[in-house]
């Protein structure tokens, strides 16, 4: 396929991130079967001297741009920024999103790109993702949903896609769109809220092109703020889209109490019920 469509990934590192993640991650936008694009990566605040050298090294790559700052800020604002140099800049027709500890499929983009080119009325695309342990394990596949209608219908009760997975068209920026930067987390959940309310069309391709790391730490950070978060979350949902129904009240209570439970529960209900 024609590879002239230029895009740009964007993906933030933190003082948390591991270089072995990173460097993975990185290397799979680098391999990349499609040519044409721009990495935007935003250091969040302090990093190791470990992460700092390797990023030197992809400074040197003609298409990889790499902003410090000296504060961290968190995801939402790193996101923005790449957004905000990505649109000053100009000719980029999509934005992918990218985490540090996750790894891209080599034929993700190409696929990407032509599925929004075939596609003229879907916003946004994401895709089905595996699941892969710290040790790069495969856990599980993660199959999402792909029809615009059953996603609305399931706002509540499941987020409709996987956040490093997704390609945005660059206009729905251009039109001012942004992440909430009050946010610490469920930034992306609020995104899609936001996108929806406002008549956009969300979709994903039923391939996996994202291995999606589940560290050890994946059940313990999310604790009483992500609990809160997730909770304000849904009730964000219930005024932007009109889904207020008993069912979904009843999941948003109980997602609430699962949230705040012990690690263990949390990993057993999530193997049993993602």
């Amino acid at each position: 396929m024609p590879q002239e469509l230029k895009v740009a990934i964007i993906l933030s590192v933190y003082k948390s991130d591991s270089l072995t993640f990173l460097k993975e991650a990185v290397d799979s936008l680098i391999n990349q079967t499609y040519s044409c694009i721009d990495i935007f990566i935003q250091v969040d605040g302090w990093v190791s001297d470990d992460v700092k050298c390797l990023l030197k090294k992809y400074n040197e790559e003609n298409n990889i741009f790499i902003f410090y700052h000296a504060e961290q800020k968190g995801l939402a604002t790193r996101l923005n920024n790449s957004i905000d140099l990505i649109i000053e800049k100009g000719g980029y027709e999509y934005i992918a999103r990218m985490d540090s500890d996750d790894i891209s499929c080599s034929n993700r983009i190409e696929t990407q790109v032509k599925f929004m080119s075939d596609n003229i009325d879907i916003d946004v695309v994401g895709s089905d993702v595996i699941e892969i342990s710290e040790i790069g394990d495969e856990l599980y596949y993660k199959k999402m949903d792909s029809d615009s209608e059953i996603i609305m219908k399931k706002i509540i009760k499941k987020c409709p896609l996987n956040h490093p997975s997704v390609m945005f068209r660059t206009s729905l920026f251009e039109d001012g769109v942004r992440y909430n930067a009050s946010l610490k987390n469920t930034q992306d959940y609020y995104l899609w809220i936001d996108l929806l309310s406002a008549g956009k069309k969300i979709s994903n391709i039923n391939k996996p092109l994202l291995k999606f790391r589940v560290d050890n730490n994946f059940h313990s950070r999310r604790g009483f703020k992500k609990a809160i978060n997730d909770l304000n979350a849904r009730c964000y949902a219930f005024k932007k889209l009109e889904v207020l129904t008993l069912t979904n009240i009843l999941h948003t209570v109980l997602l609430f109490l699962l949230r705040i439970s012990p690690p263990f529960l949390k990993k057993i209900a999530y193997n049993k019920f993602r």
